[in-house]
């Protein structure tokens, strides 16, 4: 009897040792990971100016990031959107391509990803 109550005691043990163990290590991953400089890449000046061609400094054509309605477009920056690439005449603040009146949105017809399909 007493040597079965001291198994249970010591399995129990070696089961919460194990469980603290395997918590402390998942712990310690994720404050790793998070702890990382998040590398973000701010848009190079040379390529968000008023040129409306699409290539980039290495002459590689560069689609605009898909338009979202959440995002403010300053004037003069360029957004995908409908299978169109459009460049913004004026600040926009959820205003979709194309639609509203006036519109703030200009299409550009020209850019390299729409040309070359």
């Amino acid at each position: 009897m007493l040597m079965t109550s001291t198994f249970r005691s010591a399995h129990r043990t070696l089961a919460l040792s194990l469980l603290v163990l395997c918590i402390t290590a998942f712990g310690s991953a994720a404050t790793a990971q998070s702890n990382e400089p998040s590398q973000v890449k701010s848009p190079d000046p040379a390529t968000n100016s008023t040129s409306t061609s699409g290539k980039n400094a290495s002459g590689l054509c560069e689609r605009p990031e898909q338009w979202l309605w959440a995002e403010t477009y300053q004037e003069g920056e360029m957004a995908f959107h409908g299978s169109k690439v459009w460049k913004a005449i004026e600040k926009t603040n959820g205003d979709m391509p194309g639609m509203n009146e006036p519109s703030r949105w200009e299409l550009v017809d020209d850019h390299c990803s729409i040309v070359d399909q």
